[in-house]
Order: C-alpha cells, then structure tokens, then sequence
C-alpha cells in the first residue's frame, strides 16, 4: 500500500442527517442508546464499520491474483488496518476538525482515531450499503486498481427482491376437466329415536293422523291360573301380536318386526309398539 496523500484520497461518502450529527459528536457527550434512530448511537457504529472494514479488506486480498495464502491474508490485512494507517486516514479527511468534543486533545489518540473512523463507516455501511464502501475502502487502500464487486450485495441494507413468478403455461387444446368426484356411499340409516312418552299412544296418533285404520282383536288362550293373551292390531299390510307372558311377534306382510313381552297386556303392547313405531318412521310406513 502506498502512503496515501490528501489529492490522492477518494472523496469521503457523504453521509446525511442525524447519522451524521451523531458520528460527528465524540461519544464522551452522546448518551445511551437511542431506540428511535437507526444506529442506536455512535458505538454501536464504530463496532459495526470495524467488521465491516476489517471484512472488506481481507476480501480485496482475497480476490488478487495469484491467489495468497491465509497467514498472508491476515498478515496484510493487519498492516493495512495499523493505527498509522487509520490516524492517517482520519487526519487527511480533516475529520479531526468536525469532530464536537469538549477536550479536543483526545483525538490525538490512536485508539479515538480509529472510533471515530470507523464509526463513519459504519454510517456509510448503514445508509449506502456494503459495495459502496468497498468502493471507497477499495480505492483507499489501493487507488491504482478497481474496487472487486462485493457478492450478493444489498443496497441500503434492503432484502433483495422477489423472483418474478413463472410465465402462465398456455395449452392448445382446453385442459381435460377434473374427474368427477365420487360421492361417499349413503351411510345406513339408524333406527329413529323412540320418545320418551308412551309409545303406544304415539303409534296410535301417528296412524290416525296418516289416515290409517287400526283394530285390536284380543284373544285369550290356555288355562286360567296362566292365561296366554294374544292382541292383534290389523292395520294395512301390518299385523302387530301381543302376547301376555310370553313372546309378542310382529309381523308385516309376513315378516317377522317384533317381539315384547309383559305382566299385563298393556306392557306387551308398549314393548312391541315400540319397535313398530320404529318400523314406521325408518320405512315411511303410511305416508302419502
């Protein structure tokens, strides 16, 4: 690296606003981080242009030809990075001068000197980007080549932007129509609900309102100490039989629907209306 001179320094990047207040007061009067600014304060810039110098420049001798060994990398990397370096930096761009400190003497310190520095890069970094500090950076540390094109680099820290979406597919013919969706076989029907009242004087008021004739024929069978009651309801294509201490079978159209059992006739009756009404309501028995 050849010892820069003021005409042969690379103009200074601009910076605006309170970003550059703030890199141009000395931190000694600046106070705590600052949540409504970008940068927070002034070391929290110095910290990040110090990476980001530090970075650059191993990245520019990174990329010269012929290719250099890592301990040679870090070894340039350090001299130009030296306190000699960056006071000389920091003194040819009259920095010194715009810098708002109470006791300007301590910018005489190197350690100061390369805050101050890289804090401005840092400002730079934070409003123009990385590749135009490798612009700058790149021609100050040697004016005589181009700065190398920093990669995948994002202007003003903005996220690169979204791919385009992929072209429509054009078709010359109108695309086949989707299949035809199959629809669920039907589930089975579950027996209706049997109320919770008489189901008896439900039935019976089920077929009076559907217009349905109904005749109870009871009949008693076998000895008197143990009677066998049979009670047949004829109805249209339905004959219900009740039986008294044994089974009652119900049968429509011949098929067997039924069966109930109970002290009393009525019991028996209840049991096999029941599973009559049931009948009625799954089938639609009756309805016009």
């Amino acid at each position: 690296m050849n010892n820069p001179t003021k005409h042969s320094l690379p103009p200074l990047p601009p910076i605006q606003g309170e970003l550059m207040l703030d890199v141009y007061t000395h931190r000694s009067l600046c106070g705590d981080i600052d949540e409504n600014t970008v940068h927070g304060n002034t070391e929290r810039l110095a910290e990040l242009g110090s990476s980001v110098l530090s970075m650059l420049v191993v990245y520019m001798l990174y990329s010269e030809k012929p290719m250099l060994p890592a301990h040679v990398l870090k070894v340039r990397n350090s001299d130009i990075l030296s306190d000699k370096n960056i006071g000389d930096w920091f003194s040819l761009y009259g920095l010194k001068a715009k810098i708002r400190c109470t006791d300007k003497s301590v910018l005489d310190r190197p350690e100061e000197a390369r805050f101050l520095f890289n804090s401005y890069v840092g400002a730079v970094y934070t409003q123009k980007g990385l590749q135009e500090v490798m612009n700058w950076v790149g021609r100050l540390v040697n004016p005589s080549s181009e700065p190398p094109t920093v990669p995948e680099d994002t202007i003003n820290n903005q996220p690169a932007a979204t791919p385009p979406p992929p072209p429509p597919t054009y078709y010359s013919q109108p695309p086949p129509p989707p299949p035809p969706s199959t629809a669920p076989p039907p589930m089975p029907s579950m027996p209706p609900p049997v109320p919770s009242q008489g189901v008896l004087a439900i039935f019976n008021q089920t077929c009076m309102q559907r217009g349905l004739t109904v005749e109870w024929k009871p009949e008693m069978t076998g000895p008197p100490h143990n009677p066998r009651w049979e009670v047949k309801c004829i109805g249209e294509l339905l004959a219900f039989i009740y039986v008294l201490c044994y089974l009652s079978n119900l049968e429509v159209s011949g098929q067997h629907r039924g069966t109930g059992a109970g002290r009393n006739q009525k019991q028996a009756k209840e049991q096999a209306a029941t599973e009559a009404y049931q009948y009625m309501q799954a089938t639609g028995w009756g309805r016009k």
